[in-house]
């Protein structure tokens, strides 16, 4: 990921098996997981002019059987969370993407705090939450896909509804070469 300042804080591998319940999730049966690798953390870490950290978080799955696609989870709300990567909000509903294979990322969209709108304070934490992030991520994670399985991938989405559409309409406006 040359020229981004990505920290990573944890890769680890993942067995194949149920879907953990998140917290406030609603109750009902879960999804069974692929077996994958998940790597989590932190894109262009920064002191704001607040005085508070921020930085763009993501989670990425990587599947053991990789179709050879990717996809970008956007989040709903005004972010500020990173749901685990599967290819859709958490709940009762399957993860198609991560158990079709696809390598899937998800991310807090430069801030922490799904309720907190604080981070508006910051201009750069605007930016980022607005198009900036998704912006970073999608090259660092396609960057990383193709380190862990020797070639980038053949296809790419991002998708979700509320912000998340907004996300992705951002994305198909100002990055239509990054995604299918």
């Amino acid at each position: 990921m040359p020229g981004q300042d990505v920290r990573i804080d944890q890769a680890r591998e993942v067995p194949a098996g149920p879907q953990a319940s998140p917290p406030n999730a609603p109750p009902g049966p879960r999804a069974s997981l692929p077996a994958h690798c998940r790597v989590d953390g932190v894109l262009e870490p920064r002191t704001g002019r607040n005085g508070k950290p921020y930085a763009i978080g993501f989670s990425i799955a990587l599947p053991v059987n990789w179709n050879g696609r990717f996809f970008y989870q956007a989040n709903g709300g005004s972010d500020g969370v990173i749901w685990p990567a599967l290819g859709s909000q958490p709940g009762p509903q399957p993860s198609v993407a991560l158990q079709q294979g696809f390598a899937v990322v998800s991310s807090d969209a430069g801030h922490t705090g799904q309720s907190n709108l604080a981070f508006g304070i910051d201009f750069q934490a605007r930016l980022d939450y607005g198009y900036q992030a998704v912006a970073k991520l999608t090259p660092m994670a396609k960057a990383l896909i193709a380190t862990a399985y020797g070639k980038g991938p053949d296809r790419s989405y991002i998708g979700g509804c509320s912000n998340a559409g907004r996300h992705t309409f951002v994305a198909m406006t100002r990055m239509p070469d990054e995604y299918d």
